[in-house]
């Protein structure tokens, strides 16, 4: 049976939300991202990487393995490794059985870490991919944060191709895998290459990198920081400065991504 549906083709009244704006070459871009690094400091920077050094030392620095022990603290491991309530109640409700013996191998299994990531994602087959990538890599990044990198989908998601790593590096090129160990590995290495634009942008200072508790999370605060400017320019770009001023402050939006609470400074 054939439904008729009768469809308005009236030309909408332009949104008092978005503005008229001609692409990515719109000389407004590069004002509202200019507007938008403003809005973030060296200090906020510095700030959130203390606050992932404390969480740390607080949640992670002795986590131990056992099923009892993982049990007690896993609702705050899995805030602390995706950024949105609904990520972390699924990564909850999957493990709520008790049963962590996929979580025990991944951080004490002496392999290497790219390998270890990739049988962790590929046994969680339930979970969205990209979550359990988030939680794998939450797991061995902020329990060894020297060693080893996140990779999140706000940094790179492979299924979308998006996120901060190739609008850094220019291209997704260096960032296309054929695996799960070389995708991670590969994310490791345009982080670590990303530190060289991060130092142009006034947001990397001695500071941060000097204090040996700091140091190791420096990569993640500025990367989620660098995230939300991007991510609030052309927001900005596109939307009224009415409805920009309901959004959280750019430092504040970076802790969200990283699992922190938010800052009432």
């Amino acid at each position: 049976m054939n439904v008729a549906v009768q469809v308005n083709m009236q030309p909408q009244q332009p949104s008092h939300i978005l503005k008229q704006r001609t692409g990515p070459d719109d000389p407004v871009l590069q004002e509202t991202l200019e507007e938008a690094l403003s809005q973030v400091t060296a200090d906020d920077v510095i700030s959130i990487a203390d606050e992932l050094s404390a969480r740390h030392e607080r949640l992670f620095l002795n986590l131990q393995v056992d099923s009892a022990s993982l049990t007690s603290s896993f609702a705050d491991i899995a805030a602390a490794v995706t950024h949105t309530k609904a990520n972390a109640r699924a990564l909850t409700d999957y493990f709520n059985h008790g049963d962590h013996k996929l979580i025990t191998e991944l951080l004490i299994t002496e392999m290497p870490a790219p390998v270890r990531v990739a049988i962790f994602v590929e046994k969680l087959n339930a979970l969205d991919t990209r979550l359990a990538m988030e939680l794998a890599t939450g797991l061995l990044h902020y329990t060894s944060p020297k060693d080893n990198w996140l990779w999140t989908r706000w940094l790179w998601d492979p299924t979308t191709a998006t996120g901060i790593l190739p609008l850094l590096a220019g291209s997704t090129h260096n960032l296309l895998a054929e695996n799960f160990a070389d995708g991670y590995a590969r994310v490791g290495s345009v982080t670590a290459m990303s530190m060289k634009f991060a130092e142009g942008t006034g947001l990397w200072s001695d500071e941060l990198v000097s204090n040996e508790k700091r140091a190791p999370f420096a990569n993640s605060a500025f990367l989620a920081c660098a995230y939300n400017v991007y991510l609030f320019g052309t927001t900005s770009w596109r939307l009224s400065r009415e409805f920009n001023n309901l959004l959280p402050s750019l430092p504040n939006m970076a802790r969200k991504l990283l699992g922190l609470k938010k800052s009432g400074a």
